[in-house]
């Protein structure tokens, strides 16, 4: 392909993504703060209870209000300001809280008085730094660039054995190998349950083994904790680089900061900012500098020292110019990538190994621009690279795996380890088969459209009680079960109804597994309209997440007009798992 039309188209996606998020948010900007507030982009009123100076000069300050929603995530951009000028208020981020209280980190001592407002940041660090990166790719040539621009023909490379992958599987350790064997590009395909994390973990350890400091990335903090996680468990030195509220507490161990502020530095650091507290005028501005000196030095040995550094590809954006480049970036999550994310890491390192699942869900893209929505990943496969498939998952009840298998051309089998997999507790109807379908067609369980777009189905969400009550009352533990739906719009109905129970829009719950899924499709109208529900990819995720039983809950009616849809309820029916609503 040419090189400045493939790379200006990508360029020209970007702009288009920019403007799309800059419209969303003047649009919010444009609200009054309780309509902000009320479509989840704000918290307010809030009074400030108290604030910590904290390393690099950082303030964290912790508010409380009253009846405060979950809409902001941790680690995501936000404003401080009074309610009277939410937007011109001091730069933070999220760090959690709860329905009483705010915790943020700022980057400077809030002034004026309150009451107080957190407001959603629009942050375009991310896109400027991949644009950038686009820019450059255009002006300077490498090896990796030309394969990736097709100027080379695909090539199937010499597998290369690794004593580091000895204790995977045969398919595993074979598409290991080629990977590894790859001088630029290799893939690997892991569809879901078959230990792709696993082999990515043994890959990483014959990488340092041969000299390299890879980099661990994905798309979603989740991804590069699990595998933060396995690799260091594997013996290696890893270093997390992330957002803390964002990292996961098993992972927090990993972290840069965690390891700075216990490390043989700490102490010092500890004396710097006690001292703070005592100091004032041009002495507070001479510790600063010196906490910020000390922290640089403290950073700086231990990435001297680090065998794998892990992070989410945002973190290569904004973080990762302080970052030792990588002979080899390993990406996991690819297919959930947007090209030009993985061109940021093509400007850093000599070779890129990406393992995914095209038949999973790829990259969210607010300006529904085609040139994002396909990852490279995807066009790496569709142009003919060696895509290796990992065959035998360990997750799944061979019925589960029945009904995904499909998929990938019936080669997906279940491992005899987790074939007979059950729930252990019987609960007639819904755990004398593995897999169910519980079909509310003619019962009048109608879809509603909410003002933002978003449907839910109070019907299904009734018959999502039923289920979830049944299998608790009979002793489940509720923290074996997992609660999924396309719509946020239900998720916000199913976390009112039960704010124990884990759950998640399907999007969100990509990655993740629990042992008993309840599904709750939604779409129900006269029109048989399926929109995005209708993507097979949705759908395989949803089922896929589960490993013991499978409860879906929809309108036959409205679901079957989709092949797919109606090809899962015929082989569920095939199982006996077809139940009609009317039957309870």
């Amino acid at each position: 392909m040419p090189v400045h039309d493939h790379l200006d188209r990508l360029i020209a996606a970007l702009d288009a993504e920019r403007e799309a998020l800059v419209r969303e948010d003047a649009a919010l900007r444009a609200m009054p703060i309780a309509a902000r507030v009320a479509a989840g982009a704000a918290l307010s009123p809030l009074d400030i209870v108290t604030t910590e100076h904290r390393s690099r000069g950082r303030v964290n300050v912790l508010l409380r209000g009253k009846n405060l929603h979950d809409g902001l995530s941790p680690g995501e951009p936000v404003v401080l300001g009074p309610v009277g000028r939410p937007d011109a208020g001091v730069h933070g981020r999220f760090e959690g809280g709860d329905e009483a209280t705010v915790e943020l980190r700022v980057d400077a001592e809030p002034e004026g008085r309150g009451p107080w407002a957190v407001v959603r940041r629009l942050d375009v660090s991310q896109l400027e730094a991949q644009r950038s990166a686009l820019v450059r790719a255009s002006a300077k040539g490498s090896p990796l660039r030309a394969l990736l621009l097709g100027h080379e023909a695909p090539y199937r490379s010499d597998p290369l054995d690794h004593p580091a992958l000895a204790g995977l599987d045969a398919d595993q350790r074979v598409a290991a190998a080629a990977a590894l064997g790859a001088t630029e590009v290799g893939l690997l395909h892991g569809p879901p349950g078959t230990g792709k994390t696993q082999t990515l973990a043994a890959m990483l350890a014959a990488l340092v083994d041969m000299g390299d400091t890879p980099w661990a990335l994905a798309e979603s903090n989740a991804a590069v904790d699990q595998l933060a996680l396995r690799t260091a468990a594997a013996g290696l030195d890893v270093v997390r680089i992330g957002v803390s509220a964002r990292v996961g507490t098993a992972a927090l161990p990993l972290t840069l900061e965690h390891r700075i502020l216990n490390g043989p530095r700490a102490g010092v650091l500890q004396t710097l900012r006690r001292d703070r507290t005592r100091a004032g005028g041009e002495t507070i501005r001479e510790i600063d500098d010196a906490i910020r000196e000390e922290w640089q030095a403290a950073k700086r040995e231990i990435l001297q020292n680090a065998q794998v550094i892990a992070m989410t590809l945002g973190s290569v954006a904004t973080r990762g110019a302080d970052l030792p480049n990588p002979r080899t970036a390993v990406v996991d999550e690819a297919s959930q990538v947007w090209e030009p994310a993985i061109w940021l890491l093509a400007s850093r390192a000599r070779r890129l190994i990406l393992a995914g699942d095209p038949h999973q869900l790829g990259p969210v893209v607010k300006s529904q621009h085609p040139a994002l929505e396909r990852s490279l990943l995807a066009r790496l496969v569709d142009e003919g690279f060696f895509f290796p498939m990992l065959t035998t998952q360990y997750r799944m009840h061979q019925s589960i795996n029945e009904l995904v298998s499909p998929t990938y051309e019936g080669r997906l089998v279940a491992h005899r380890s987790v074939a007979d997999r059950g729930v252990e507790v019987e609960v007639p109807p819904w755990t004398d088969v593995p897999v169910r379908f519980l079909d509310t067609a003619g019962m009048g369980h109608e879809e509603i459209r909410e003002e933002s777009g978003s449907l839910h189905n109070p019907g299904e969400l009734d018959l999502v009680s039923r289920v979830f009550g049944d299998l608790v009352h009979a002793g489940v533990e509720p923290g074996r079960i997992a609660i999924v739906t396309p719509y946020a719009a239900q998720l916000a109905r199913i976390r009112e109804r039960y704010p124990e129970v884990e759950s998640g829009t399907v999007n969100a719950f990509q990655g993740r597994e629990k042992d008993i899924v309840i599904a709750s499709f939604v779409r129900s109208n006269d029109a048989q309209e399926l929109g995005f529900v209708s993507d097979p990819r949705r759908l395989n995720v949803t089922i896929s997440r589960a490993r013991c039983l499978f409860i879906g809950i929809g309108d036959a009616g409205t679901l079957g007009t989709s092949r797919v849809f109606k090809d899962m309820i015929d082989q569920i029916a095939a199982q006996g798992g077809y139940l009609s609503g009317w039957e309870l």
